[in-house]
């Protein structure tokens, strides 16, 4: 039988919205503040028309708004620090991360550097911000990452040729906007290692010695609906499916903000950082290799006979 931890610290201040239409709700970013810097990566937001349709809502609202569209896939301290600078400059009341989980950790990092003195490697490490960053509104626009209910930023750093994280409570974002038709339009490729990105998540988090009862609820529930979901998602690109797996996306990030990952993370950063291979497609790699491992490891077998029995994955995918 498995030992369930009972006794754990659980922290969730993130007032999600969730649902189709719910990019309506950007309307709230004005108990935020009145003067937004608006981060998002270089192409799909503007292309896609989501970022005019977001600044007609700002604007709807009197909200002054920055754009800094430079985020690139993977961002780095220098795109961060940038950021910062320009956030302090436009004296900015509030952040709003739009895209996928690059945009959303940059806006995490710019939010600690609007109010914190230094450059970005100051803060790389848990719980090391002197004055509370600006406030976040994050606005996923795939369903991966989980980074808008997550308290992790995940920044490259070229200098040391390493992925680093700033890790604070203070930084989870204050509002989540999950709207699946955002991700109407991701293609496969996208569609496919975000979903991993967010099984691996789940998976993980389920076998962290920080695992608890709680987080193993949300482990075992987004297993299930990206089990079921996401291949059938590349075969039938349905708005319906969509939302099954923006919600097990949300799920793991839940999970993970509160357990961490494992090793497959820790093994991926270099096949993304050296090799280029997208982040959740170096999870996807790794992940039959290290549950193999870690199945033959006493302290694993219980914790993987159970997510097998609750979830109904076949042992091979696992």
């Amino acid at each position: 039988m498995v030992k369930i931890k009972m006794d754990y610290f659980f922290n969730l201040p993130t007032k999600i919205y969730f649902g189709n239409g719910s990019l309506k709700e950007l309307k709230e970013a004005k108990s935020l503040g009145r003067s937004a810097l608006l981060v998002t990566g270089k192409h799909f937001a503007k292309s896609s028309g989501l970022l005019k349709k977001v600044e007609s809502i700002l604007v709807e609202e009197k909200i002054k708004t920055t754009e800094f569209c430079g985020v690139e896939e993977n961002p780095s301290v220098e795109t961060v620090e940038k950021g910062g600078e320009l956030a302090r400059r436009k004296k900015c009341d509030f952040i709003i991360g739009l895209g996928g989980g690059s945009p959303m950790d940059a806006a995490k990092g710019i939010a600690v550097l609007a109010t914190n003195s230094g450059g970005l490697r100051k803060y790389f490490g848990s719980e090391k911000l002197k004055n509370s960053p600006l406030p976040i509104l994050a606005i996923p626009t795939t369903a991966g990452t989980g980074s808008e209910v997550t308290r992790y930023a995940v920044i490259n750093d070229w200098q040391d040729k390493t992925k680093k994280v700033v890790s604070s409570f203070s930084i989870l974002p204050r509002i989540a906007i999950v709207d699946p038709s955002l991700t109407l339009t991701l293609p496969d490729n996208l569609t496919a290692s975000t979903g991993m990105d967010a099984f691996s998540h789940a998976l993980e988090g389920y076998l962290s010695s920080d695992a608890n009862s709680l987080t193993d609820i949300f482990s075992q529930e987004a297993i299930k609906i990206i089990r079921e979901s996401l291949l059938l998602l590349l075969k039938r690109k349905t708005l319906p499916l969509r939302e099954k797996l923006s919600l097990a996306s949300l799920y793991a990030g839940i999970v993970i903000n509160h357990t961490g990952t494992i090793i497959v993370h820790g093994m991926g950063y270099p096949l993304t950082l050296d090799y280029g291979v997208q982040h959740g497609a170096a999870n996807a790699l790794l992940l039959p290799y290290v549950m193999d491992y870690l199945g033959k490891k006493k302290v694993y077998q219980e914790k993987l006979k159970e997510i097998l029995r609750t979830t109904k994955v076949k042992e091979s995918l696992l």
